[in-house]
């Protein structure tokens, strides 16, 4: 079987193509990367790099000519309104051109990566599940773009025959994140090594640990049923409880004043507002502040049934994350 992995190069896909290679050996695996990127000196020892862009659709047919399955891990991530076109470029077109080209080419299965984000939520801090209505705001740009790009891959099993099964994993915390300003190592920078931490978001959110992400995608490309989307879930918590639990690993102090959300809200319009100026990325956004005060749980009780995925305790991620943070970037401050 030949497999093609996009985003191979992230923090999901370095994991993916990892286990690709312990589970299926005999299997030959490719990886679609940007120019930039790479991946680790173990894994381009055994897997065939392919360059290209998702932005190019004909890079994007000659990657998956002759492939048996395809995993669609790459997307672009972000709440910066000057990022709109490049989330509409990458995760809309991206994932046309992934879902034309495996139609033109009889992929046997598709596998989409998407996220929590394109669907919906309850504002009382219930779980949603994975037909719970989309009712996030249109000018939260990730979140419309993930809604789109799963709506095309939905579209095209129902109208065009594809053979395809989607993965909605929820915020990806654990051990391997190779970018140092991630979200997670963000929140490992700011914990680790230090005496008190002050702070936290009032709002909660969904978890899940990248290994289990992982087995998530494996199972559903296995036992996935051909349309149907699975939410990939470790843990629904408080923005304060995973501060705790983080603090708690670290032996830092934490103090949990909770920010007020309008204060947020404000700061991300006023840091948006110069950001048009300057064109440099802002640390806060309208759109993060507002998500900092809503509690968006889902359930995971479908992959559980139907994948059999078993999910770790969230102290157990956040333990093995911090190491990992503490090994590969902190003593490079």
């Amino acid at each position: 079987m030949k497999i093609l992995v996009t985003g191979a190069s992230g923090f999901v896909g370095r994991l993916l193509v990892s286990r690709l290679l312990e589970t299926h050996p005999r299997d030959e695996v490719a990886a679609f990367l940007l120019p930039s990127e790479t991946l680790p000196e173990e894994s381009l020892k055994k897997v065939e790099v392919i360059r290209g862009d998702l932005r190019q659709p004909e890079t994007v047919r000659a990657a998956i000519r002759g492939r048996d399955l395809v995993f669609h891990v790459a997307g672009f991530i972000s709440y910066w309104v000057l990022d709109a076109k490049i989330m509409e470029a990458v995760n809309v077109g991206g994932t046309k051109a992934v879902v034309d080209a495996c139609i033109e080419y009889k992929v046997k299965r598709l596998v989409h990566v998407s996220s929590v984000g394109a669907i919906g939520f309850h504002e009382d801090g219930s779980e949603s599940d994975e037909t719970t209505p989309f009712n996030w705001p249109e000018s939260f740009g990730y979140m419309t773009t993930k809604r789109d790009g799963q709506k095309i891959v939905m579209d095209a099993v129902r109208e065009r025959g594809l053979d395809a099964v989607v993965v909605n994993p929820a915020s990806v915390m654990g051990p391997g994140d190779p970018v140092p300003g991630s979200a997670f190592n963000r929140m490992c920078r700011s914990v680790c090594g230090k005496r008190i931490f002050i702070g936290t978001f009032a709002g909660g959110l969904a978890v899940v640990d990248v290994r289990d992400l992982v087995e998530t995608i494996l199972a559903a490309a296995e036992k996935g049923r051909k349309g149907e989307a699975y939410l990939s879930v470790g843990a629904n918590l408080s923005y304060k409880a995973v501060l705790e639990i983080m603090t708690s690993n670290t032996g830092t102090r934490f103090i949990p004043l909770v920010v007020p959300t309008f204060v947020l809200v404000g700061g991300g319009w006023i840091a948006e507002l110069f950001s048009r100026l300057t064109r440099k990325r802002p640390l806060i956004t309208i759109a993060y502040g507002q998500l900092s005060g809503w509690t968006a749980f889902y359930s995971n009780a479908k992959s559980r049934r139907e994948l059999g995925v078993n999910y770790r305790d969230f102290k157990e991620t956040i333990a093995d994350g911090n190491r990992y943070f503490i090994e590969h970037f902190l003593e490079r401050r």
